[in-house]
Parts: C-alpha cells; sequence; structure tokens
C-alpha cells in the first residue's frame, strides 16, 4: 500500500529529520516551506509562503491543487504541521503585523491543511500531527506571540480531534529546546550559556532534531488508534523544574 506524508517546514533541520524518517519507513513525501528544501527524500517539494497561505485564496488554491494532485493515486496517511514563525521580543506594544504573522502561519494555516485536505486523509487511519511547543503552558519573557500561538495550537489539536472524530486522528508533540543551527547560533557569542541550557535540564542535555522525527512518527502509527486530541511532552524533563536560569 501507498503511503503518503505532507510535511511542513521541511527546510529547517526538525522538518527535514521528519522526512527522513518517514521516508526510510517508505511513505512518499511531500514537503512545504518558505525556502528551498534541500533534500533527495522529498519527492514534491513545494515553495509556499503560509503566511501567504492564510491570506491569499489564490495562492492557498495553487498550493492545494498541486497537493491534491500528487495525492491522485494514494490518500494521505500522515500530515504534519510542523512549520513555525517565532518573534522574540519584549518591546510593547509589538507590531500587529508580527502577531498576525504568528498566528497565520503556527495556528491558521495547519487548521485550513487540515479543512481543506480531510477529503483526501487515509479513512480512519489518517493522523495529523501538530508540532507545538513547552512554550505553551511554560514561556519566557519575550515569548508572548510565540507562547500564544503554541497555546492555540494546543487547543486547536483537541478541537479537530472533537470535529473529526474517527474519520482521522489529531494529536500534537510539545517539545522544549532542540539542538539546531538556529538555536546553537543564538549561542554563538555566549557558548557558556548553552552549555547552560543543557545543564539545566535533568538529563543534561537538549533534544536532538531525530529525536522529534521519531516521535511524531511513532504518534502517526495506526497501532495508536486510540490516541487521538493528545498533546505530548517531549522536553526532557524541563517542564519539572520552576526556574530557568538562561
Amino acid at each position: 500500500m501507498t503511503r503518503c506524508a505532507l510535511i511542513t517546514g521541511t527546510a529547517g533541520p526538525i522538518g527535514a529529520a521528519i522526512a527522513r524518517r518517514f521516508h526510510a519507513a517508505g511513505y512518499r513525501v511531500c514537503g512545504v516551506d518558505l525556502a528551498a528544501t534541500e533534500t533527495p527524500v522529498v519527492e514534491l517539494a513545494l515553495r509556499v509562503d503560509l503566511d501567504a497561505f492564510v491570506r491569499d485564496e489564490a495562492v492557498r488554491c495553487a498550493a492545494l491543487s498541486r497537493v491534491r494532485g500528487w495525492l491522485a493515486e494514494a490518500p494521505l496517511h500522515a500530515l504534519i504541521n510542523n512549520a513555525a514563525h517565532q518573534v522574540v521580543s519584549s518591546a510593547h506594544p509589538m507590531p500587529v503585523d508580527a502577531m498576525q504573522t504568528s498566528y497565520h502561519v503556527n495556528v491558521i494555516a495547519p487548521y485550513l491543511l487540515v479543512a481543506n485536505l480531510a477529503g483526501q486523509m487515509a479513512p480512519r487511519i489518517g493522523s495529523v500531527v501538530n508540532v507545538g511547543s513547552i512554550h505553551a503552558r511554560l514561556s519566557k519573557p519575550g515569548f508572548i506571540a510565540y507562547a500564544t500561538t503554541k497555546a492555540a495550537v494546543a487547543a486547536l489539536t483537541r478541537g479537530l480531534a472533537l470535529d473529526y472524530g474517527e474519520r482521522f486522528r489529531v494529536n500534537c508533540v510539545e517539545p522544549a529546546s532542540v539542538r539546531t543551527p538556529m538555536l546553537v547560533d543564538g549561542f554563538r557569542d555566549c557558548p557558556d550559556a548553552l552549555h547552560s541550557l543543557e545543564s539545566y535540564h535533568p538529563q543534561r542535555r537538549i533534544a536532538d532534531p531525530d529525536e522529534i522525527a521519531e516521535l511524531v512518527f511513532q504518534i502517526s502509527s495506526p497501532d495508536l488508534r486510540f490516541l487521538h486530541g493528545s498533546c505530548i511532552d517531549i522536553s526532557g524533563g524541563i517542564g519539572g523544574r520552576l526556574h530557568d536560569p538562561v
């Protein structure tokens, strides 16, 4: 049986890791990203600005048409909403456009993908996984826009699970810090702070993108059909600490 997975944010390290994991399991993979997806495991790479996907009906229709064409001979078994937009600022009032872009990319685009591709989902065994964040529950100064949208992703997950019921499953994973080039680059001028971040986690390390990909893949398995409407913490235990000094 041909299995297909659509994954957003495949130009980034977490999305690329998810694409590799599904491809290794025999899935055909469609990758969606604002930037070019430079990985051979993606069969169909769509360069789509998810902010424009929300704002512009023509952009949305064109992207959905290409996805539906790709799915002409096989249903969608996994839809992974991984792409995200992050604004970090403690300056208020925050520009409205920055807040809107975060909400469009992180919340409305995932909703529109699910709602518009519901008819292409494999009945009863299809799986949607939204990549949320620990910021849905525990955050830091400057992360208002990001934390607010990730809390909305959790609510979106629960709502979609209720509305789509037995047609397909909808779940969410909520990572804490993941070792990506963007995170490491942010500590370039202060490597000791990165070591502090790692040591603060009970495991004394932060996640690898492949670990997030593995959880997403396992959640998508039809063997876990009773897992539905859940938000799963993958934070290395840091959510049990009262204070993050970094």
